[in-house]
């Protein structure tokens, strides 16, 4: 997916195209639902939104059953009223819309799966393929603040 320069337009309506505006959203996945969703590998997601005075950059982080543990990361960029963020390299990725009370639905369908890493490194040896599966095709993410909505240091 190539990144291309957004000025105004849908993408903004997640983060403005400010230097340093960044927005972020996280789900922890209670107990509960996990049991009334057998299927659902995610157990935990965080996403941030940054922009760095040209583009609108993102990082993905999830937590699986059974302890792995991922991270993507690369453009977003809206085209036709659609925003997406994908990882380079046929990486994958994800659409965004919004959901109410500023929360923030994750789509993999379209894609189809994402890229992650098991480190900070892109090292393709050191992750796996979160896929679109039964119940791991939509996230509904809470927005998140303070502490927990980090500076992206790479997109600066």
């Amino acid at each position: 997916m190539a990144a291309t320069s957004v000025a105004a337009g849908e993408l903004t309506s997640f983060v403005d195209a400010q230097k340093g505006a960044r927005g972020c959203w996280s789900r922890q996945y209670s107990a509960e639902h996990l049991a009334a969703h057998p299927d659902q590998l995610v157990t935990a997601m965080d996403f941030t939104m940054q922009f760095d005075g040209e583009f609108h950059y993102f990082e993905l982080t999830a937590d699986l059953r059974g302890g792995q543990s991922g991270r993507a990361a690369g453009a977003c960029s809206e085209h036709e009223g659609v925003v997406s963020c994908g990882v380079d390299c046929d990486g994958g990725g994800v659409i965004l819309s919004h959901g109410a009370d500023g929360k923030v639905l994750l789509d993999l369908s379209e894609y189809g799966y994402i890229r992650m890493t098991n480190s900070c490194g892109e090292d393709e040896e050191d992750g796996f393929a979160l896929e679109a599966g039964k119940d791991d095709k939509e996230f509904l993410l809470s927005p998140a603040s303070g502490k927990a909505c980090k500076p992206l240091a790479w997109a600066n």
